[in-house]
């Protein structure tokens, strides 16, 4: 995923509007290398970022672990080499980037080994509960960790939910209406959530494309996927709602397409240090 320099510039502005206060004091006229670690096996993510953040503040990056890759335990990710000064700046910026964006791809990869162990076609999407104003870089973590993502923004997709719903007298005057959202946007995919198995019955019969079913028990899902391949083989089952690395393993057991979670976004930070050298 491209993450822009104005976008990177802007992060860096965040902590550094003007100069580092504290090294100023100092005047040291060295030079440095920071070195970034891992304190934990974890995929990871955001090294690419990291090095152009050290470009911007005149320092050179060597990344030891790219993207996607997995650390192990005192591995280093990353060195960055530069003036003292500038070594200074680039350091929280830096190893809190990948505090977040590598916790997000080991959660990632962990809830997609657990279901893909029991059902190859399931896949691990992401919601669209990111951290505001850092979409991109939560995003970049999940596909770095090997999940997907279930809607990338309101334009994206159309997903029906039950505050749709409401604006029509009842449940089957909204199914009439399904033939006409597909001619209205042929090119597209109709998804809704349901909450209940006559629901999603009447769903199958109305052809839409994907159903989701929300907080369904695991014997509930295996009902409906057992009905979906009798009904409308053709139809997605995507599940959602309190799913996570705890549960993800039996969720897939029952045969769905997919699970759509919250989960990589609410798991704190990658145990992650860093020391800096004077050379």
């Amino acid at each position: 995923m491209f993450i822009s320099e104005a976008e990177i510039l802007n992060y860096i502005n965040e902590d550094l509007p003007y100069f580092d206060l504290t090294t100023s004091l100092q005047d040291i006229d060295k030079n440095a290398v920071l070195s970034i670690f891992s304190r934990d096996e974890i995929c990871v993510s955001g090294a690419d970022i990291v090095a152009k953040i050290a470009k911007i503040l005149n320092c050179k990056a060597e990344i030891l672990i790219k993207d996607r890759n997995f650390a192990k335990a005192n591995d280093t990710i990353v060195k960055i080499y530069g003036a003292y000064n500038d070594v200074h700046k680039a350091w929280k910026l830096c190893q809190i980037l990948l505090e977040y964006t590598c916790q997000i791809a080991t959660y990632t990869h962990k809830m997609q080994s657990l279901a893909k162990s029991v059902n190859q076609k399931c896949e691990i999407l992401s919601t669209r509960k990111s951290f505001p104003f850092a979409k991109k870089i939560c995003l970049n973590a999940v596909l770095h960790g090997g999940g997907g993502v279930h809607r990338l923004n309101l334009s994206d997709s159309v997903l029906f939910f039950k505050n749709h719903i409401k604006a029509y007298e009842n449940y089957d005057e909204f199914l009439a209406q399904i033939p006409t959202f597909k001619a209205k946007a042929p090119e597209r995919k109709i998804g809704v959530e349901c909450e209940n198995l006559d629901e999603f019955k009447k769903l199958l019969k109305a052809d839409v494309d994907m159903i989701q079913c929300d907080k369904f028990s695991l014997e509930l899902l295996s009902e409906a996927v057992n009905l979906r391949d009798r009904i409308n083989s053709r139809c997605k089952i995507i599940a959602s709602g309190g799913i996570n690395a705890k549960n993800a393993k039996e969720y897939a057991a029952t045969g769905i397409d997919a699970i759509t979670t919250s989960a990589p976004y609410t798991q704190g930070l990658a145990d992650i240090s860093a020391k800096i050298e004077i050379l």
